[in-house]
């Protein structure tokens, strides 16, 4: 068995340029059920700009759901409607996802290539609705549409 190095000649921080890619963390508005939001309503609570990385995010829920048939899903409605939650009943406290998959159907980051919004999709079981409830939600995202510069060394066959 043989090793193969193809990392820069030098190692550590070598190759990693100071202006590469930086994770950064946006946190949406505090959502109220006072602002409105029955079953089926969609609440885009985040924009989210081509060629961006989602490397891990949570559902904070600050006042808990009063009605228990009232539940959520945080994804892409038209898309993936419940990539990162999935069914939450709104319990007070954090959710994470991506890293941890609470509940997610995947546990990877989340590549986007056009502009879109993650939302929350909130669902009622043919409940009376929802008079209590406040949530938010923050994402970890990183800007991936400029490749940094690298070093690259053409090997050819003898």
């Amino acid at each position: 068995m043989a090793t193969y190095n193809r990392t820069v000649t030098g190692g550590g921080t070598v190759g990693h340029p100071s202006n590469a890619a930086v994770p950064y963390v946006v946190t949406s508005p505090v959502w109220d059920t006072a602002d409105g939001g029955t079953g089926a309503d969609v609440i885009q609570l985040i924009d989210v700009p081509a060629d961006t990385m989602i490397v891990a995010g949570c559902l904070e829920v600050l006042e808990a759901f009063g009605n228990g048939q009232v539940t959520m899903d945080i994804g892409f409605t038209g898309g993936d409607v419940d990539c990162f939650v999935d069914g939450t009943a709104a319990a007070a406290g954090f959710t994470p996802f991506l890293e941890a998959a609470v509940g997610a159907s995947g546990s990877n980051c989340r590549m986007l290539t056009t502009a879109d919004t993650i939302d929350a999709l909130l669902i009622d079981a043919a409940s009376t609705g929802e008079s209590a409830g406040r949530f938010r939600i923050h994402v970890v995202m990183v800007d991936v549409s400029v490749n940094p510069v690298e070093s690259a060394t053409v090997s050819t066959g003898t």
